[in-house]
């Protein structure tokens, strides 16, 4: 954080966090407790930020249990692998249901160049 840069906090441990530490905390660290903040309090999550909140949530558990709290806001439950899977796997096949991909039959010669 540049010096004198105002931070737009919504909660008091953020910016206790941020600005009341004897050490300046690192950037990265600041700017996650930010976003986790931002995650936290937004009505929808799409599914892009949903992957990025399930990141922060690992690395800072105890930082989002906090933040969580304050904003009184329920606890995140990430996406688990076994729902990601099921969900690529139905996006995939409404794809393919409406751009057949062309299948080559085993008696077919295969070509590098030809798709």
């Amino acid at each position: 954080m540049a010096e004198g840069e105002a931070i737009a906090t919504r909660t008091d441990f953020v910016r206790r966090a941020i600005l009341e530490r004897r050490y300046e905390p690192d950037a990265s660290y600041a700017q996650d407790l930010l976003a986790l903040e931002r995650f936290l309090s937004s009505r929808s999550v799409g599914m892009a930020e949903s992957f990025a909140l399930s990141n922060l949530l690992s690395r800072y558990p105890r930082e989002a249990e906090a933040i969580a709290r304050e904003l009184g806001v329920r606890p995140f439950v990430p996406l688990e692998d076994e729902r990601v899977s099921a969900l690529v796997d139905e996006r995939l096949r409404l794809a393919e249901s409406r751009h057949p991909l062309r299948r080559l039959r085993p008696a077919d010669p295969v070509s590098l160049f030809e798709f």
